[in-house]
């Protein structure tokens, strides 16, 4: 307890400005948080995206206020400490490597935007669209349960930053509104591949035809915006031998993103039916 105290009268009596400023700088970041996340509360008619964002970017941008502040109010004891523990600083590099790597992924996204909010992303086994980035880890929520499929999961995954400096991140909603989407058909060679890929052809221009000219004019805006080649927003389908037994029709479409599963559903529905008739009755 004697040791406690002398402790506290030593910090008092060397310390008192620094610390004094210290919590005050605290205190002020927490008003400001409050603050903002009040005045977003009530923000009703600022979409709910919007201000998840804006809730994101504060609290990150107060956490390195925070850190420059603290950083700048114990510069001189940070120095003093920093030249007399050096071997100390060395071994702490060492054994927050992974929170380093962590920070270094997450201004490698920055740097190179990578993703944002609301993106949909794959970064090695973990596919989904990002809720939350943070300065050491990304949320998502799962969109799967694999390629085949479309829709949420309801689980949400979290990946540390560092996994951005080793692993390439895949961006579906790139071409922002509409995306190229690939249907894979696998069939039998007793459905003849020219009928199979007919119908298909059908299925696919009958759902997408009222998206067309809409998707043109968006891809070509992406052109003109980020001066890369874009494909043809017209249906294709390339055929695919498996083995003696069977093929995979494969089919792109231009869709606008959030409509992916259900125009998907609908043309596997529609061909399905012309390519089993008897079945699609029963």
């Amino acid at each position: 307890m004697r040791t406690f105290l002398d402790l506290i009268a030593y910090l008092r009596e060397n310390y008192s400005h620094e610390i004094v400023r210290s919590l005050l700088l605290i205190l002020t970041l927490l008003i400001t948080r409050v603050v903002v996340d009040r005045l977003l509360a009530a923000s009703s008619g600022v979409p709910i995206e919007e201000r998840r964002r804006w809730s994101i970017n504060t609290r990150n941008g107060l956490f390195l206020a925070g850190l420059a502040g603290i950083g700048f109010i114990w510069a001189n004891e940070l120095q003093t400490l920093a030249v007399s523990m050096l071997a100390f600083a060395a071994a702490l590099i060492l054994a927050t490597k992974e929170l380093i790597m962590c920070l270094s992924g997450g201004v490698v996204r920055q740097m190179s935007d990578s993703y944002s909010l609301g993106d949909h992303i794959e970064i090695g086994a973990v596919r989904g669209r990002v809720v939350d980035i943070g300065l050491l880890s990304t949320t998502v929520m799962e969109i799967g349960p694999n390629h085949s499929s479309h829709q949420m999961t309801g689980r949400a995954l979290t990946f540390p930053n560092s996994l951005l400096l080793s692993t390439p991140v895949i961006r579906e909603n790139y071409m922002g509104e509409y995306v190229m989407h690939i249907i894979t058909v696998p069939l039998a060679y007793t459905v003849p591949p020219a009928l199979a890929e007919r119908m298909l052809m059908e299925a696919a221009e009958s759902n997408c035809l009222p998206h067309i000219e809409s998707a043109r004019l968006h891809m070509e805006d992406m052109a003109k915006r980020y001066l890369v080649d874009i494909p043809s927003v017209e249906p294709r389908i390339s055929l695919q031998p498996i083995d003696e037994k069977s093929y995979r029709l494969i089919l792109r479409i231009a869709i606008p993103a959030r409509d992916r599963q259900r125009a998907e559903q609908a043309i596997l529905h529609q061909f399905m039916a012309s390519c089993y008739p008897a079945a699609a009755e029963q």
